[in-house]
């Protein structure tokens, strides 16, 4: 009786902490107003579509491009979540040859702790973080 309780311990302890472990791997998101900075380049005609700012309440870069008309976002939604798939009506190539949008971060948080940024869902935002979008045939 007594290695029954033990081992009902040891299974309740294990999800435990896989539930405490997923909780923590999970983005943080914060919530309210918040001033994004935003620049769009064309990395193949090497022109610059868009630097400015976006004001948002939106918790996650998916949102806030969703939010943001200036940008003229467009998403799919894919087995790995939403994909850009357009900004400012450039519209990305074939996912196996591209070229493609890609976007990247010197001061999100979640960016640089995996060192790349995540989906776009995926990516919580805070006030005044800045985020670059690349039109490119390379990555």
């Amino acid at each position: 009786m007594k290695k029954k309780w033990i081992a009902a311990a040891a299974i309740l302890a294990a999800i435990l902490v896989c539930v405490l472990g997923f909780n923590a791997l999970k983005p943080k998101t914060v919530a309210g107003a918040k001033t994004i900075n935003v620049t769009v380049v064309n990395e193949i005609d090497g022109t610059e579509l868009f630097s400015g700012s976006i004001k948002t309440d939106a918790e996650t870069l998916g949102g806030m491009l969703e939010g943001a008309p200036e940008l003229k976002a467009k998403m799919e939604t894919s087995t790995y979540g939403r994909l850009l798939t357009a900004l400012l009506d450039v519209e990305q190539g074939d996912m196996s040859t591209g070229p493609w949008w890609l976007y990247e971060s010197e001061n999100n948080e979640t960016c640089q702790a995996a060192g790349f940024c995540p989906a776009v869902d995926e990516t919580p935002i805070q006030d005044q973080d800045q985020f670059t979008f690349k039109f490119t045939d390379s990555y």
